[in-house]
């Protein structure tokens, strides 16, 4: 169940961030996937541009059978879009007027950026948003405005949500003879074979199915039984140790 978030994460950063040269949103690379850290453009400068933090919230799921109950169930994810950006920022009695520089644009920019990644997931034709509109319907969105006034600095945020519903996987079973991605529920590892060679994600992906596989182990080949005897003479306590011993399994 847990992996299909992951699936999802993936796949929306891939879809936002695009690859070096081809870019499909103004914020560029700036395409952060569960980012813990708020926007601190006063200690980052990367974050007084354009910039998306990427997370997997409400996680709800209806049995697909009112009588077996699940899993599987019918998922229904929230993927939220945290899009936010500097207008200014103050310097001693001086402002340093960061990107954009008013209220206005500053609006029109979050707007913007909210149409560029609504667009890759809903329109856009090259692999990835395909991919995701294959795997998923998205049910509803919703934007909200944030602003979030700290240590003098004004920074503009809009959180888009959109939720996504799709069919539960991992709970399905995976071929014993499966290796590498072939180790994953299904939703991830058509994620993780779509996702750049390069990538994080797919990187990512290689670590789960590393700590999927299943650890060889070590046959049993005997156990040993000994009977002690408490507040008895040792030597009048008959020996009934014996081994035994499992023939080879091979």
């Amino acid at each position: 169940m847990s992996l299909a978030r992951t699936a999802l994460r993936l796949l929306a950063v891939a879809i936002v961030q695009g690859e070096a040269g081809n870019r499909p949103t103004i914020a560029e690379g700036r395409v952060y996937d569960s980012r813990v850290d708020d926007l601190a453009p006063e200690h980052c400068d990367s974050d007084a541009m354009p910039t998306v933090i990427i997370l997997t919230d409400a996680d709800e799921g209806d049995a697909l059978s009112a009588q077996n109950g699940g899993p599987p169930f019918a998922r229904m994810v929230d993927i939220s879009f945290q899009l936010g950006m500097i207008q200014s920022l103050r310097q001693d009695k001086e402002f340093i007027v960061g990107y954009p520089d008013t209220d206005a644009r500053l609006e029109a920019a979050l707007d913007l950026l909210e149409h560029q990644v609504v667009r890759r997931f809903g329109h856009e034709l090259d692999a990835l948003p395909v991919l995701f509109r294959r795997l998923v319907r998205i049910r509803k969105r919703s934007s909200n405005r944030e602003v979030l006034s700290d240590a003098g600095i004004k920074v503009a945020c809009r959180v888009l949500t959109l939720q996504c519903q799709f069919k539960d996987d991992d709970h399905l079973p995976i071929d014993p003879a499966a290796t590498g991605f072939g180790l994953l529920p299904p939703m991830l590892r058509e994620v993780a074979n779509a996702l750049p060679a390069e990538s994080a994600g797919r990187d990512t992906c290689k670590a789960i199915a590393a700590a999927l596989e299943p650890k060889p182990l070590t046959p049993l080949e005997g156990i040993d039984i000994a009977v002690n005897v408490a507040g008895a003479d040792r030597e009048a306590v008959p020996d009934i140790s014996m081994p035994l011993d499992f023939p080879n399994q091979d």
